[in-house]
């Protein structure tokens, strides 16, 4: 469910956050990289444009290989919660089936670089600050 294709990526942006293909995650002051699975989680909640996602369909799709506990999913949603802070009630739970992610959702598409190509540094209209896309 990620957007690449033919050298094309997505950024989720949403209230001041961004979530980048690479599972980059950056917003409030905080600049990580998201472990594989928090970031498989959030952009299938960030993708899902605030239709429920079961628990059986998260565990399914972020977990295709075999049996994993729901515990796993439990933990990584808290993980989740943890880092976007006072955000945290983005991600709302569905007492006995899942969770909704509750706010707007942009996409960003750009076009992915070939390895050792050099970053393009462009110029944000709103700010004047450089930025590397």
């Amino acid at each position: 469910m990620t957007l690449e294709n033919e050298g094309l990526a997505a950024s989720w942006l949403f209230a001041g956050w961004t979530l980048y293909v690479d599972g980059r995650f950056t917003g409030e002051g905080v600049d990580i990289q998201l472990p594989p699975k928090e970031w498989q989680v959030l952009q299938l909640l960030l993708a899902s444009d605030g239709v429920l996602m079961t628990k059986d369909r998260l565990l399914e799709q972020a977990w295709s290989r075999g049996e994993v506990a729901e515990e796993s999913l439990t933990r990584c949603i808290y993980e989740l919660r943890k880092h976007l802070r006072k955000d945290k009630g983005f991600i709302k739970t569905i007492y006995g089936k899942g969770y909704r992610f509750t706010c707007a959702v942009t996409v960003r598409q750009h076009i992915q670089r070939q390895p050792g190509q050099a970053r393009v540094p462009r110029i944000c209209s709103a700010c004047g600050q450089v930025n590397h896309d």
